[in-house]
């Protein structure tokens, strides 16, 4: 996919601050175990696309981790909050020169290639693509140009991200189209619902 790159945001995984939610049920060491399986299936959906890949790493870049630097450019977020983290982000790289520009985090272990791939196809033909979570957030965020204004709406972190954000796409005149919906690991019991993914 000519002039197309995905954004990955991550955490560096180490214990105690990663999956907090999930670590008040199952211990920090499990929790630690959970999203290194979860980094591991991002990184299987992500490798095989023909797009450039970027790795945001939520404090320090690792330069000698499983990550493969001749596969994934990488970087650090930069921005107090994480919508501020997104638009430095998407900034960055769209400055690069792309045309279309898909972002991911690590939560959503029923994500695949295809879903990825239907994302970048299109925006072929809208300017904007959301992935919802279950839960009102979403999963995977992309634009075919940099369109700052999209994502400055005050529900961050709440469960109607989704739904002020295409109010905002849609005052703003700009088109969007809407993945299926799927679920994010936080909790114990998204974790029951999504073993099949991780223990694959």
């Amino acid at each position: 996919m000519k002039n197309t790159a995905i954004i990955i945001f991550i955490k560096n995984p180490d214990l105690g601050r990663v999956k907090k939610r999930l670590a008040q049920t199952v211990g920090e060491e499990q929790a630690l175990d959970v999203y290194n399986g979860m980094l591991e299936h991002t990184q299987a959906i992500t490798r095989p696309l023909n797009a450039d890949k970027y790795l945001f790493y939520d404090r320090t870049k690792d330069m000698n981790d499983n990550w493969p630097n001749d596969i994934y450019q990488k970087d650090v977020q930069s921005g107090q909050y994480m919508v501020t983290r997104i638009q430095n982000a998407l900034k960055k790289i769209y400055s690069k020169g792309y045309q279309r520009i898909v972002i991911i985090g690590s939560d959503c272990l029923e994500l695949d290639e295809r879903v990825i791939r239907l994302a970048f196809r299109q925006l072929e033909h809208f300017d904007t693509v959301i992935g919802p979570t279950k839960d009102g957030g979403f999963y995977l965020f992309g634009m075919n140009g940099y369109q700052a204004d999209v994502l400055k709406v005050t529900s961050w972190g709440t469960s109607s991200l989704v739904a002020d954000v295409l109010k905002m796409i849609q005052h703003l005149n700009k088109s969007y189209f809407m993945l299926s919906e799927l679920s994010g690991v936080v909790t114990a019991d998204d974790l029951n619902n999504n073993l099949k993914q991780l223990i694959r």
